[in-house]
Order: C-alpha cells, then structure tokens, then sequence
C-alpha cells in the first residue's frame, strides 16, 4: 500500500479546531460578563469553521481505516481518534446551525475523550511513537478536555439563566476545559511543525 503521509496536517487541523474553540470562549466569556444573554452571532461565526475542519478529519479519517496508509497500527492510533473528533465538532456545528441541546454533544465528547485517553495510554505503553511523551501528553490532554467537554456543554446550555445566581464551580469546571484544550492544541501544533521535515522527506 502506497504511504501517504497526512499525518502533520491532521494534527494542524486538530489544533486549529482547538483554538477557534478556545477564540469562541474568550469571547463568549467576555459578552457574559458585560452582562450580554445572546452569543449566537459568536456560536453561528464559529459553526461554519468548525464544520469545515470537523469534515476533513471525519473524510480523512474514515479514508485512513479504508485505505490503511500508515504502517500498521498506527492507522488505529490515529485515524480512531481523528473521526471522534471530526464527528464532535460536526455535532456541535449542526447544534448550533439547526438548533438543539448542546450537553448531547457533551456527552459524545466526554465518551470521546475516556477512548482517547485509552488509546494514548496504549500508545505509549507499546512504544508506537519516537516521541512517546508527546504523544501520551496530546491523548491525555485531549481526553482530559473531551471529558470536561461535557460540563462546558451545560455552562453553554444554561448560560443565559447564570446571569443572576452563578455556582463558583462552574469557573473551575470552565478553566479546566480551557487549559487543557489549550495546552492540548498547543502539543498537537507542536508536534505538527516537528513532524513537517521528516514527514516531506519521506513523501511517496
């Protein structure tokens, strides 16, 4: 099977997902605590982005299962992961653009991230990357903010009605999932730019 090597820009993609999400937050948080209920010009704005790169990593990624590109298991390692990711973020474009809860897709991604932990814990432990704390850092971190993807969900879900009385835990839930986001779009970028030498070199 001929190798071709989509693997530095999947995890460009996986990042910029990342930070367009945490980019929406920021601005989100900031229309709340100028005491603003409607964020749906910032969701909309968000949701077609999103959309895009959720398509291309879901496409991608069933394509990588059919056609098993990468040297063994390395297909399983990460094409598994890119298609949760890629349905997540197509979930949450078509919530926001056809309306519905957005916790469903919080529990999708909570689900989605216990996987990624998993498969990052296996990674590892089998020796499946020449930068294997990298690689269990980017699962853990994912998985960490897959997990408490689910109570930004219901933040997001009940923001309007958290003008008035608003439970501290919320914050801590919320930074969470933000820095671990961050820190886990940051890796997946990192590993990304590390990978372009190699990864141009060993195009078929």
């Amino acid at each position: 099977m001929v190798f071709i090597d989509n693997l530095a820009y999947s995890l460009f993609a996986t990042s910029f997902a990342g930070f367009l999400l945490l980019y929406t937050i920021a601005l989100i948080y900031t229309e709340y605590k100028n005491k603003k209920t409607d964020f749906s010009e910032h969701l909309k704005g968000a949701s077609v982005p999103l959309a895009l790169i959720g398509a291309y990593l879901f496409v991608s990624g069933l394509w990588g299962q059919f056609v098993w590109p990468l040297p063994g298991s390395y297909n399983i390692l990460f094409y598994d992961p890119f298609i949760s990711f890629g349905i997540i973020l197509l979930s949450f474009s078509f919530v926001i653009r056809f309306g519905g809860r957005f916790d469903y897709t919080g529990i999708l991604s909570l689900l989605a991230g216990v996987m990624t932990i998993a498969y990052g814990f296996e990674g590892y432990n089998l020796g499946l990357s020449s930068a294997p704390i990298a690689l269990l850092g980017m699962y853990f971190l994912f998985g960490i903010a897959g997990i408490f993807a689910y109570p930004a969900s219901l933040i997001l879900e009940r923001l309007p009605g958290l003008q008035k009385r608003v439970w501290k835990g919320w914050y801590v839930l919320l930074a969470i999932f933000f820095i671990t986001l961050f820190l886990a779009s940051g890796t997946a970028g990192l590993i990304g730019v590390v990978a372009i030498p190699a990864h141009l070199i060993k195009a078929p």
